[in-house]
């Protein structure tokens, strides 16, 4: 089965997961178990759980686009998210008044610090796009690859050079360890990002294009909510993260699903009839 992608009048071919595209979520989730990835995405065994630090996520990131387009922050695209999500989830485990409280103040101290952190992480900066949305072929695959970059700036390097910036919001409890700042899986989401971005841009040279995760921290002392990390993504780095993609798609279609039984602590299909 082909699907038709009318902008570029490129046909996909239909995977068995029913899409004709993946995603680095998709990917992260094959690299830790394929297994969990084939009961997740091929038989559709999970259903969506509400979970307040999702919640929280999704409306920190919301205020963050608004706050690249416009340069407002507009502190109730948070509040109102977040009064909404535990109004819809009233009794369910963790959506009680003490959590909203909290998580409130949180993104609260979180949004005061995101304009100054901005103007001194990427000097001169000026919008590109916000949500910028990625659905392009992948080489030597019948197939694409979507995505949604958090934020797409541009800003002056230290020569004066025009720096454009890949970045991408991660909220988090108090940061990244160094066992997570190291994690390869964490730096293909950019890599891939970089890689299938500057396919859309041909006319920018890959040098000038930086990546970089901005970790927005929940539980921080004054001026430190937020933290740029940067991850130095050259040919590489992408090729490797390229390769991953061509390895999963390969074992995707062959319906190869292996179990990682090192993956398996905070697997949901942990003891259960789908995996024992």
């Amino acid at each position: 089965m082909y699907i038709e992608i009318m902008s570029d009048k490129i046909q996909f071919e239909t995977l068995p997961t029913g899409k004709p595209h993946i995603s680095f979520s998709e990917v992260k989730l094959w690299k830790e178990c394929s297994y969990r990835h084939n009961l997740t995405h091929v038989k559709k065994l999970v259903a969506f759980e509400p979970s307040p630090i999702l919640e929280f996520g999704t409306a920190v990131h919301s205020a963050c686009e608004h706050f690249l387009l416009t340069r407002e922050v507009k502190l109730e695209l948070v509040t109102d998210h977040l009064a909404k999500a535990w109004t819809e989830n009233a009794g369910k485990k963790g959506f009680d008044d003490t959590t909203l409280a909290s998580m409130t103040g949180e993104a609260t101290r979180i949004m005061a610090e995101i304009s100054h952190f901005m103007d001194e992480s990427f000097p001169e900066w000026s919008i590109v796009d916000a949500e910028h949305q990625l659905y392009e072929a992948i080489e030597g695959h019948p197939h694409a690859f979507k995505g949604f970059i958090d934020g797409v700036i541009k800003s002056k390097g230290k020569r004066g050079e025009e720096l454009h910036w890949i970045i991408d919001w991660k909220t988090s409890t108090r940061g990244w360890f160094r066992e997570q700042k190291q994690d390869v899986t964490k730096q293909y989401q950019l890599a891939l990002y970089k890689n299938y971005w500057c396919q859309k841009n041909p006319n920018i040279d890959p040098k000038n294009v930086r990546c970089a995760f901005v970790i927005l921290k929940r539980n921080a002392k004054p001026g430190q909510h937020c933290e740029l990390f940067t991850v130095s993504l050259g040919e590489v780095p992408i090729s490797r993260s390229l390769k991953v993609v061509s390895n999963m798609l390969t074992s995707v279609k062959k319906g190869v699903a292996i179990k990682n039984r090192d993956s398996c602590q905070w697997c949901e299909f942990k003891g259960t009839e789908h995996c024992t």
